[in-house]
C-alpha cells in the first residue's frame, strides 16, 4: 500500500495543485484524536464547520480535529453523524425559500444528502497528505477544472467507462466525505455556496476525492495518461501560424515589399490609408476625367458620351501614369441632365448645363423621376462603372456622382436658388427630398458594380452659400445619403470645391469616410486658410483626408512649383496618416501630360515614408 507522503508528491508532480492534497479520516468513538491536531473551540476560542477546517488544512498546513462540541453548521453536523437529525430538518424547511421553492422539494433535496448513521462517528480529522500521520479514508485534491479533468482520466485508466457524480451544491461536505466512503468511488465535487463562502473556496476551482483504498490505482491512471500524452498543464497546440493584428502584419508587408517579394499594389497603399498606418509612400492620384480622353486624342464630347472609348482611354491614363486610385468618372453634369437639363460641351473645359427645368417651382411636383438604367446617360455610366471593375486593374476604384444640392441648384439655376433660400426654404427642402431619393437610387446602382462611390457637390462651397446654408439645407440630406449607403456596408467621399473649412466639422458629423476639398478661395491673402492642414487639426483621424495640391497648375507650371506644391501637402497631412495626396479638383482637360508626370513623381519622391517618418 501507497503512504501518504508518497502518495502526496506522485500527485504534485502530475497534478501541480495550487493547494494541499487534504487527508481525511472518520475517527469512531472511542477512537483517539492525535495530539498534535488542533480543536476549533479549544484552539481558535471558535466554532467551525467541516467545509472551512478541510480549507485550512489545504492552505494552512495544519491538522484539525472537528467533534460536535467544535461544530456550528446544522448541515455538516448531520451528515457527519455527529447529531440526530431534527423534524425541522427533515420536513425541508431549510432549503425552503433559498433552494428550494416549496417544503415539498426541500425534503426531497434534505432527504438527497448522504449521511452517517448518528454517532456513527466522533470527529472529523483532517490534515495535507504529505504530513497526515494517520492513515485517510480518503483524500480531497481541490484544483481548477483541467486539474479535476485528470483526475478523472485517472479514475479511468484501468477501468474504462465513465466516472458517475451527482450534485445538489448544497452540503458538500456529504459528497466530499460520505458519499466518497460510502460508494468506495472518486467522486468529481461542485463545491456548494457555502464551501465558496466559509470555506473560501474560490470561482475557478473544484473538487476530487479519491478513496485510500483507490489511490494507488488513481496514481498510475496519472503516470499512464501522462505517458500517453494526455498531462498537466494542459499541453498546448502550438505548431500554427498566428494571425497578427493587421498593423503588425503591415511591417511583414512592408519588409516583402522592400527584398522584392511581395511588390505593394496601389490598391495596398489606399487601404493602408483608411486603415490610419503606412504603406511605403504616401498614396497619390490627381482627378481625372476628360484628361484621360484628351491624352487619347478624344474631345470632351466623346470621351463623355462614350463609354467603350472612355473606358479604355482611362485604362490607357492608368498604365501610363500608374495613379493609386483609379475613378470611372466623365463629368458633373450627367444626372441633372437625365432630369432634363441641356448640357454644352466645349474643347477646352468641362460640360456645363445651359438650361434650367425648374424656373417654375410648380414643374416640381411634374418632374419625372430618372432610372439609372435606362435616363439619358446613366445607363452609359454605369457600363463604364462595371468596365472599369472587370479590367481589375491593381488599384483603389471609385466613382464619380453628382450629390443632392448640386443637382437641384442645377435644375432650378444657382442664382434663383440661393434667394430661395431666403424667400421659400420649404421648395427647397421639397426639392433636396426629390434629388437625395435620386441619389440613393442612382448610387445603389453604382456601388452593385462592386465600385467605391463618391458624391461631388461643388455648389456646397462656403464660396457660394453660408454655414449656416449648409446646415439648414444640405447637411440633412448628406446624413440621410450617408446612413443610407452605412447601412450596405458603403462608406461615402464628398468633395466641396473652394471654401470648406467653416464646415469640416459638420461634415465630419454627416458621417462621409473620405472628405476631399479644394483650395481656400479667400480674396484677401492675410485670411487664407490652408485647408489641408486645418482639416488634419479638426479630423484627428475621424476621416480620410484627400487634396489638395492646385489643379490649375497642371496647364502652366514649373517643375519646381509642382515640387513645392506637392511637399506642401506632404507636410502638411502625410506624417498623420490618413491621408492620400491628390488635387484640389478635377484637372483640366487640356492639362500638360508633361506636368501630370512630374506631380506623380514629386509625390512617389517627397512622399516616401521613410523621408517622412525617418
Amino acid at each position: 500500500m501507497i503512504d501518504p507522503r508518497t502518495a502526496d508528491r506522485e500527485l504534485a508532480t502530475y497534478l501541480r495543485p495550487q493547494t494541499f492534497p487534504v487527508a481525511i479520516r472518520m475517527l469512531g468513538p472511542g477512537e483517539p484524536i492525535p495530539e498534535r491536531a488542533r480543536r476549533p473551540a479549544r484552539d481558535f476560542k471558535k466554532l467551525s464547520m467541516n467545509c472551512q477546517v478541510i480549507d485550512m488544512a489545504r492552505r494552512y498546513g495544519w491538522t484539525i480535529a472537528l467533534t460536535r462540541e467544535d461544530s456550528i453548521c446544522s448541515l455538516g453536523i448531520i451528515a457527519a453523524g455527529f447529531d440526530r437529525p431534527l423534524p425541522i430538518y427533515n420536513v425541508g424547511t431549510l432549503c425552503e425559500g433559498m433552494y428550494t421553492e416549496t417544503k415539498e422539494a426541500g425534503r426531497r433535496s434534505e432527504a438527497a444528502v448522504d449521511k452517517f448513521a448518528p454517532g456513527e462517528y466522533a470527529a472529523l480529522l483532517v490534515a495535507p497528505l504529505d504530513r497526515a500521520a494517520f492513515e485517510p479514508h480518503l483524500v480531497c485534491v481541490y484544483g481548477n477544472p483541467a486539474q479535476v479533468m485528470r483526475l478523472t482520466q485517472a479514475a479511468l485508466w484501468k477501468r474504462g467507462g465513465r466516472l458517475p457524480s451527482s450534485f445538489e451544491c448544497r452540503a458538500v461536505c456529504a459528497d466530499i466525505i460520505v458519499t466518497t466512503m460510502k460508494t468506495g468511488e472518486p467522486q468529481v465535487i461542485l463545491p456548494c455556496s457555502g464551501d465558496r463562502i466559509f470555506g473560501q473556496t474560490q470561482d475557478h476551482e473544484m473538487a476530487f476525492t479519491i478513496p485510500w483504498p483507490r489511490m494507488e490505482e488513481i496514481i498510475e491512471g496519472l503516470r499512464g495518461t501522462h505517458a500517453g500524452g494526455i498531462r498537466y498543464p494542459i499541453t498546448q497546440f502550438m505548431e500554427y501560424e498566428a494571425k497578427l493584428p493587421g498593423r503588425y502584419m503591415e511591417v511583414n508587408r512592408l519588409w516583402e515589399a522592400e527584398k522584392g517579394q511581395a511588390p505593394l499594389t496601389n490598391r495596398d497603399r489606399v487601404v493602408a490609408a483608411y486603415k490610419r498606418s503606412f504603406a511605403d509612400r504616401v498614396p497619390v492620384y490627381p482627378i481625372v476625367a476628360s484628361f484621360a480622353g484628351t491624352l487619347d486624342g478624344l474631345s470632351i464630347e466623346e470621351y463623355c458620351t462614350n463609354p467603350a472609348r472612355a473606358i479604355k482611354a482611362m485604362m490607357n491614363y492608368y498604365e501610363r501614369y500608374q495613379p493609386d486610385v483609379v475613378l470611372a468618372y466623365n463629368d458633373l453634369a450627367k444626372e441633372a441632365e437625365a432630369f432634363g437639363c441641356k448640357v454644352k460641351y466645349s474643347d477646352y473645359v468641362v460640360p456645363s448645363v445651359e438650361t434650367h427645368p425648374l424656373g417654375d417651382k410648380a414643374d416640381l411636383a411634374r418632374l419625372p423621376m430618372p432610372d439609372p438604367y435606362g435616363t439619358a446617360r446613366l445607363p452609359g455610366f454605369l457600363e463604364q462603372c462595371e468596365a472599369l471593375v472587370k479590367a481589375a486593374p491593381p488599384a483603389a476604384m471609385g466613382a464619380v456622382a453628382v450629390g443632392p444640392w448640386t443637382i437641384a441648384m442645377l435644375l432650378r439655376n444657382p442664382e434663383t436658388m440661393l434667394l430661395d433660400t431666403f424667400e421659400d426654404p420649404a421648395f427647397i427642402h421639397a426639392l433636396m427630398r426629390v434629388t437625395t431619393d435620386f441619389c440613393k437610387a442612382w448610387g445603389e446602382a453604382i456601388v452593385k458594380t462592386k465600385i467605391g462611390l463618391s458624391f461631388s457637390e461643388p455648389t456646397a462651397s462656403i464660396s457660394l452659400i453660408s454655414p449656416d446654408n449648409y446646415r439648414e439645407f444640405i447637411a440633412p440630406y448628406h446624413k440621410e445619403l450617408v446612413e443610407h449607403f452605412k447601412a450596405r456596408k458603403v462608406g461615402l467621399t464628398t468633395h466641396i470645391c473652394g471654401t470648406t473649412y467653416p464646415i469640416f466639422e459638420d461634415l465630419i458629423g454627416c458621417g462621409f469616410t473620405t472628405v476631399s476639398f479644394d483650395l481656400d478661395q479667400q480674396a484677401d491673402p492675410a485670411l487664407h486658410v490652408d485647408q489641408l492642414s486645418r482639416f488634419m487639426e479638426v479630423a484627428h483621424g475621424r476621416a480620410v483626408a484627400i487634396g489638395n495640391v492646385d489643379a490649375t497648375k497642371f496647364e502652366r507650371a514649373t517643375r519646381e512649383e509642382m515640387e513645392a506644391e506637392v511637399r506642401r501637402c506632404v507636410d502638411a497631412a502625410a506624417r498623420q496618416s490618413g491621408f492620400i495626396l491628390s488635387t484640389s479638383c478635377e484637372i483640366p482637360p487640356r492639362s500638360s501630360p508633361e506636368i501630370v508626370r512630374w506631380f506623380m513623381d514629386a509625390a512617389h519622391d517627397f512622399g516616401r515614408y521613410d523621408r517622412l517618418l525617418g
